[in-house]
């Protein structure tokens, strides 16, 4: 038997009678407090959707795509609860929470297995192996099955490349639910003609996702409505503006404001207590703990960062370079500045530019609010691929490569990444014209900045 909720991507949601206990559980009715793409309505306001309404989703396309494949019974069940449990560790945010987990986590309680993984998929598998509330539900379920499903995977390889590889259920709710909700066309593509060109390749354990020759136009829209999806939703600048601020201000509140909850919630340290803790969070908590509306927030630095969100006076983008057009000898170190182990270097060039943009503007700009960013966007070829698990064709004698066997992607250079860094600082525009006046006015001069930090950081090393 199976039950059906209205959706607004898929027109309705299957799911099996037993699931509709799960869906009550605390753990999962947290997720409609956590929004899907962080605070991206700030540039498209109908992206208020929810890690729930996606949870739903991809539970529901796992069921098709197990059904496409003839998974059954008890793999079948696997998938499905796999799908419908997979999200449960997101933290308020969602992925912007991921990097201040890693940040802030305690390396020392990590066996050398799981220093690999993320950590908000450490806290779903203690979630799972350990919440009484699921664990009832499930009365004697071998949840460890369905953590392992959603980690290395099972001796059944399709089941983990239907929940975790390149065409997985994940991606293809993501792409339509995020394309429909922030108003745009980029993440369309022909799900269920898709869907009908998934085979089985292989006996027993060796089964392989792969597509029906007659698929590979519905996969090529797929996979351009991911890279489209990338360049234009998830990289688009006021979103990859308020992600840093939401980053810098956990960052400030735990090492300059000293804010102990704000600690707890981030310092990941392998027990239930943190984890007990950590689900008691979500997206309105933070922002009114952390950032109350008529009030003073806690933390001085972290509590103005965040009202600056929650007002809409974000950052300004005051500086941005393809990476590839820089010095030879620091693209490396630019790419890199993200990372821990290059806080020196960041913070030296955040200083420096706060400086500069302090004598430019007449007034004081201060570097903790000053954030340099690098990324990527991986060109539309190299988006075929999930880490190193490429998407095959069937074919005989031997499956091919789908960037092989399709025309268009084998025209299109794999090697070539947008590769960007940016600088967002706390000034305002007057207008169009001063801000366009001003940024070509500081491109070479914080180029510069950058350049010389970054050579020097290279020399003194580590």
């Amino acid at each position: 038997m199976a039950f059906r909720i209205r959706d607004p991507v898929h027109n309705f949601v299957v799911l099996p009678d037993d699931f509709e206990p799960l869906l009550n559980t605390r753990v999962l009715q947290r997720l409609r407090r956590i929004r899907q793409l962080a605070m991206a309505n700030l540039v498209y306001p109908g992206a208020l959707h929810t890690r729930f309404e996606h949870t739903l989703g991809v539970t529901h396309v796992a069921g098709q795509m197990a059904h496409h494949l003839r998974i059954e019974g008890e793999d079948l069940r696997l998938v499905q609860l796999a799908a419908l449990l997979h999200d449960i560790g997101h933290g308020p945010f969602s992925h912007v929470s991921e990097i201040s987990l890693a940040r802030f986590a305690d390396q020392g309680t990590l066996s050398p297995e799981q220093k690999g993984e993320k950590i908000h998929e450490l806290v779903t598998a203690n979630i799972i192996e350990n919440n009484e509330e699921l664990l009832g539900i499930l009365d004697g379920y071998p949840v460890e099955n369905i953590v392992t499903l959603l980690g290395k995977g099972t001796d059944r390889r399709i089941l983990k490349q239907v929940v975790s590889g390149p065409l997985d259920a994940d991606k293809q709710d993501y792409l339509l639910r995020d394309s429909q909700f922030c108003g745009v066309q980029y993440g369309t593509f022909d799900l269920h003609q898709m869907q009908r060109s998934l085979v089985a390749v292989g006996a027993d354990t060796e089964e392989e996702l792969m597509i029906t020759q007659h698929g590979v136009h519905a996969v090529e829209q797929y996979v351009l409505a991911k890279y489209y999806m990338t360049a234009n939703v998830y990289r688009h600048r006021v979103r990859l503006i308020t992600d840093a601020m939401i980053g810098r201000a956990i960052r400030l509140g735990i090492e300059s404001d000293r804010l102990e909850q704000l600690d707890r919630l981030y310092r990941f340290n392998n027990t239930d207590d943190f984890v007990s803790n950590y689900l008691e969070w979500d997206d309105a908590r933070f922002l009114e703990t952390f950032c109350p509306l008529h009030q003073s927030a806690p933390g001085e630095k972290s509590g103005a960062l965040l009202r600056r969100l929650r007002e809409r006076r974000l950052l300004k983008q005051v500086y941005t370079e393809e990476i590839d057009t820089l010095d030879a000898r620091i693209r490396e170190t630019v790419k890199s500045l993200a990372k821990t182990e290059k806080d020196r270097a960041r913070t030296l060039i955040e200083e420096r530019v706060a400086e500069f943009v302090s004598r430019e503007l007449g007034g004081s700009v201060d570097p903790d609010f000053v954030i340099v960013h690098a990324y990527d966007i991986k060109s539309a070829r190299e988006t075929s691929s999930n880490d190193d698990e490429g998407i095959l064709v069937q074919g005989s004698p031997t499956p091919r490569a789908f960037i092989e066997v399709s025309t268009l992607f084998k025209s299109i250079n794999a090697a070539y990444t947008d590769k960007w860094v940016e600088v967002y600082a706390p000034i305002a525009w007057g207008d169009r014209n001063q801000r366009d006046e001003l940024r070509g006015r500081w491109k070479e001069p914080i180029k510069g900045i950058i350049t010389d930090v970054c050579l020097a950081e290279r020399r003194i090393g580590p």
